[in-house]
């Protein structure tokens, strides 16, 4: 009963904040089942954490939407088919590493802060959950690749 109590208090917030940016694919939105599951939140863990969680995401967010808008003069002027010059060019990539700065900073200052939140176990599995949701689609990609090539080739015939 306490399970279905916390995942309704907080899958109904968050799943609010989850949805994906489509510009930045490296990032996927993560369901608060798998966070809770996969660390094994307490409820009170889960009372702390998500409220930072979501700020966290909203900081990204936010970054991330910054750089596309720093972006979308050389966007557009390849759209168009002009040239880009090379102080344009120069400033992009400057702020590109503005913004990829301020992203890492981000992503350390929300682990450190979680420090009396979740134990050292939780926050390692927090930090590599990324890099194995990544690896779990790519294998999810590739086994429905094969079995939609399996239908095709059963159909050929």
């Amino acid at each position: 009963m306490k399970n279905v109590l916390l995942m309704m208090t907080i899958l109904i917030p968050l799943s609010l904040f989850a949805q994906p940016d489509r510009d930045d694919h490296s990032r996927k939105a993560m369901g608060i089942w798998q966070i809770t599951e996969r660390l094994d939140l307490t409820e009170s863990q889960a009372e702390k954490f998500f409220p930072k969680f979501r700020s966290h995401r909203n900081e990204m967010e936010k970054i991330e939407k910054d750089k596309r808008e720093s972006l979308k003069s050389i966007r557009e002027s390849l759209k168009d088919g002009k040239d880009v010059s090379d102080k344009d060019m120069d400033r992009a990539i400057k702020d590109l590493e503005s913004f990829e700065k301020k992203k890492l900073q981000a992503r350390l200052d929300f682990m450190n802060d979680l420090d009396g939140v979740l134990s050292t176990k939780q926050r390692a599995q927090l930090l590599m959950m990324p890099y194995g949701m990544k690896k779990e689609a790519k294998e999810k990609i590739k086994k429905h690749k094969k079995q939609k090539k399996r239908r095709h080739d059963r159909d050929r015939w």
